[in-house]
Order: structure tokens, then sequence, then C-alpha cells
């Protein structure tokens, strides 16, 4: 018998049924979706001023001396 069988992921007895196809969205969420992507894709992509990050950094690093916890 051979053990590398790829149909059925190497176990005797099983078999892999393909994925049900998941119905459809509503078309107004689709629609929705691809127009929030077109306007802010571009935005999101771009990377944070660095005096953001500094300020993330500093409260990340004293919330931890006084063992706070994040809201």
């Amino acid at each position: 018998m051979n053990k590398d069988n790829k149909s059925n992921g190497g176990r005797s007895g099983r078999t892999i049924l393909p994925r049900a196809k998941m119905p459809d969205k509503d078309p107004f969420e689709s629609w929705l979706q691809k127009q929030l992507h077109t306007m802010y894709d571009e935005i999101v992509s771009e990377p944070l001023p660095e005096s953001l990050v500094r300020l993330i950094d500093n409260d990340a690093a004293a919330g931890c001396d006084k063992n706070e916890k994040p809201i």
C-alpha cells in the first residue's frame, strides 16, 4: 500500500470532500467593501508617523511597568 496517498492525506479509510461553496455575500456588502478598499487602501498602507510610534511604545512600556490591564 502506498503511504503517500495524496487524495486522502495519507490516512486510510478517509475521503477528503471538496469544500462547500459559501453563499454569495449581500450585493450591498460586496459593493461597500469594494468602495472602502478603493478609498482607504492607500492610506492604510502608509507608515505610521515616528512620533505616533514613540507615543505607542512609551505607553506600552509604562503599562508594563505598572502591570495595568489594557482597556
